[in-house]
């Protein structure tokens, strides 16, 4: 499997964290940061194969949000990331994938096997009562003697550090809505 580097949605311990995002500005760093843990999951995955890399985490918000990624409310709220704008976009960057509505342990287990990623949907309340709402990892590796999940979580509220969280499959069981996206790129479309 490829190495993936973490991409967290927040970069509030560098000055002018907007820049490390992508965004042109305060405001729209404040406004999108909070929406884009898809988008993150997505920019890892890519950058793993060198096909965002040159890529911000802003730019491609605003490329899923063209796509419908996104709808803003009257009222200022954001509402997705929608999975199938989020695949198209993962097209566009020379990926391919599947959503899913039945993604449970032994189909997560055999797509890491079978060398593709998961963006698994999470239940928030499920892992802290006081959040709600869903919210997207990416499920990295599998290590099968521990029966235990690498989960890069962009939040992070899974672990103070969303790098490399060590999940059993007992809890990951636990916590999913059981749907996602599974993402990989074929052997003979991209260079390492």
């Amino acid at each position: 499997m490829l190495k993936v580097k973490y991409i967290p949605k927040r970069y509030d311990g560098h000055y002018e964290p907007w820049l490390f995002f992508g965004a042109p500005n305060k405001d729209e760093y404040e406004k999108w940061s909070p929406e884009v843990c898809g988008i993150c999951c997505l920019k890892m995955i890519g950058d793993a194969y060198g096909t965002t890399s040159n890529v911000s985490l802003y730019q491609l918000t605003m490329e899923c949000k063209q796509k419908g990624g996104f709808k803003e409310l009257p009222n200022g709220e954001i509402q997705g990331i929608f999975h199938k704008p989020l695949l198209n976009l993962a097209k566009d960057y020379g990926l391919d994938g599947s959503i899913e509505g039945n993604l449970d342990i032994p189909k997560i287990v055999d797509s890491l096997h079978n060398n593709r990623f998961v963006i698994l949907s999470l239940d928030k309340s499920k892992i802290n009562p006081k959040l709600r709402g869903g919210h997207l990892v990416l499920v990295h590796s599998y290590d099968p003697e521990t029966k235990t999940f690498l989960i890069h979580d962009p939040e992070p509220i899974l672990a103070e550090d969303g790098q490399n969280v060590r999940v059993d499959s007992d809890r990951l069981g636990g916590i999913s809505n059981k749907k996602g996206l599974i993402i990989w790129q074929e052997e003979e479309n991209y260079t390492k």
